[in-house]
């Protein structure tokens, strides 16, 4: 070899080390596969981003690296096939701890002289952007309680009222719920928010809207509060002479467009009612009642239960099927009793809101009432204690600056003393949601499995979902397949 190529080697390496190097140390995830579709490249912030190791699907196949994916529906090799690059999409390539992760990416082609030598994909890192995004958010949380409410609302949705500045809270649970939804705000995930009556679904639900879709329609119903024979044709849409009185007018699931459907008590829905439902999420499609026509609609959907999934499931008021679908992801507000370092900031925050529309000039709690609202159990949660310090408020001198246990009306509800007749927790039995959610989950598709042999197909149509989707799930709770069924 000359010495001129000696230096053309040598300036080859230099130059592939240097982009080695930058691969390794941007911020952006990088993956890079081969003609086969092997990934050949996997850099350290997409094993930050998607919690996987670059040493364990380095060789593997895309779609064998992501459980959720196959041949038919891989973005590498439909890129390869077509030479197409997909530009700024958005949308999960992995799951973390049940959690869907969504990323911004593009993925391009690498052709030279008309020959695929591979296909790459740049991933957007928006982790040190949340979490400013997040902590701009506390500390507004923080504020807004102790400023006049904006009169502009050219941040929110119409008839809506909250975003997250408005929900109160220091406590730990407020701050994890707040973050969880925060971080599935700008998906279309169906989202079930889970939580006692008075506990705030519905400001959640407004909140989770206006993170990012506050120009969207947001809509909601009560479907405890409308008569059955009238729920299909409000949320579907009826034909004039379908039924008595009925009317052309479109249904909410198409009024909300690309906005959000908020359907509150959803656990009050009929069995039948609720299969009816099932079809049309699985469709995408609505048929407006005594039409012979279908209408796609595209909103997302947020559904809120006042009871918990396990109760529900376990006494077959929820179908399964239509739990998977309206819970892609599951959000669980704590009652007021299980989070008691927000009660006192709830009750002043009420006092400040009534000191300027009662005209009152509370600055105050005495210690012997903070003590008398802390050991309340509050089973009417936040609705409950709003109606107290309003009562309060209502009644108490102009001229008192502090609250007191005497300003407590004899006539209000006092609730429980906490801990009071409160049912213990089975011992045997998962005592939080989320690991009573995936017990529950694991026992589902072992039984299903075991009643056919193993075969994920026929497993995946008992449970009402897609192969792939219980493929993917048995992965997350490390459920091992019983055999293989191709042989």
């Amino acid at each position: 070899m000359t010495e001129s190529e000696k230096n053309y080697v040598k300036r080859l390496e230099d130059k592939l080390y240097c982009l080695s190097s930058i691969v390794e140390h941007v911020s952006e995830g990088v993956i890079l596969t081969d003609q086969d579709c092997r990934i050949v490249v996997f850099n350290p912030a997409k094993e930050r981003m998607e919690q996987m190791k670059a040493q364990e699907v380095i060789g593997m196949i895309s779609w064998e690296a992501y459980t959720h994916s196959n041949r038919e529906i891989s973005e590498h090799q439909r890129v390869s096939d077509t030479g197409e690059p997909i530009l700024n999409a958005y949308r999960p390539h992995a799951y973390v701890n049940d959690v869907p992760v969504y990323i911004y990416y593009s993925t391009y082609p690498v052709v030279r002289n008309g020959e695929l030598l591979g296909v790459y994909t740049i991933s957007r890192n928006e982790e040190i952007l949340r979490e400013l995004l997040y902590e701009t958010i506390e500390q507004k949380r923080d504020t807004s309680c102790l400023q006049r409410p904006p009169a502009s609302k050219t941040h929110m949705a119409t008839g809506t009222s909250f975003t997250f500045a408005n929900f109160v809270g220091k406590s730990a649970q407020t701050k994890a719920l707040m973050r969880e939804a925060q971080m599935i705000s700008a998906t279309k995930a169906s989202i079930l928010i889970c939580g006692e009556t008075g506990t705030g679904k519905e400001v959640l639900a407004q909140s989770i809207h206006n993170f990012g879709r506050e120009h969207k329609q947001f809509i909601a119903i009560n479907c405890a509060a409308i008569p059955e024979t009238l729920l299909e044709s409000t949320l579907f849409g009826s034909v004039r002479g379908a039924f008595t009185g009925a009317v052309d007018r479109q249904g909410l699931l198409a009024a909300a467009g690309d906005g959000t459907l908020f359907l509150d008590e959803i656990n009050s829905m009929s069995i039948s009612m609720q299969a009816k439902l099932l079809r049309a999420l699985q469709e995408k499609c609505v048929r407006p009642v005594g039409s012979l026509k279908e209408e796609p609609f595209h909103c997302r959907l947020i559904c809120a239960s006042n009871e918990s999934v396990h109760t529900l499931l376990g006494e077959k008021r929820l179908r399964q099927d239509l739990f998977y679908r309206i819970s892609d992801f599951i959000l669980t507000i704590p009652p007021l009793r299980e989070r008691p370092e927000d009660i006192l900031e709830l009750a002043e925050m009420f006092i400040r809101r009534y000191n300027q529309e009662f005209h009152k000039h509370i600055a105050a709690i005495a210690p012997d009432l903070k003590q008398r609202l802390i050991q309340n159990s509050w089973p009417g949660n936040t609705r409950e204690l709003e109606h107290v310090i309003r009562n309060i408020m209502l009644r108490v001198s102009e001229l008192k600056t502090q609250l007191t246990a005497e300003d407590y009306p004899a006539y209000l509800p006092e609730g429980e003393p906490r801990g009071a007749d409160r049912v213990a927790p089975n011992p045997a039995s998962p005592s939080k949601l989320p690991d009573a959610l995936r017990q529950l989950q694991r026992d589902m598709i072992t039984a299903a499995l075991k009643n056919h042999g193993g075969n994920l197909t026929k497993a995946a149509e008992e449970l009402g979902i897609q192969r792939q989707n219980l493929a993917q799930r048995m992965k997350r709770l490390h459920i091992a397949a019983q055999r293989d069924e191709r042989k």
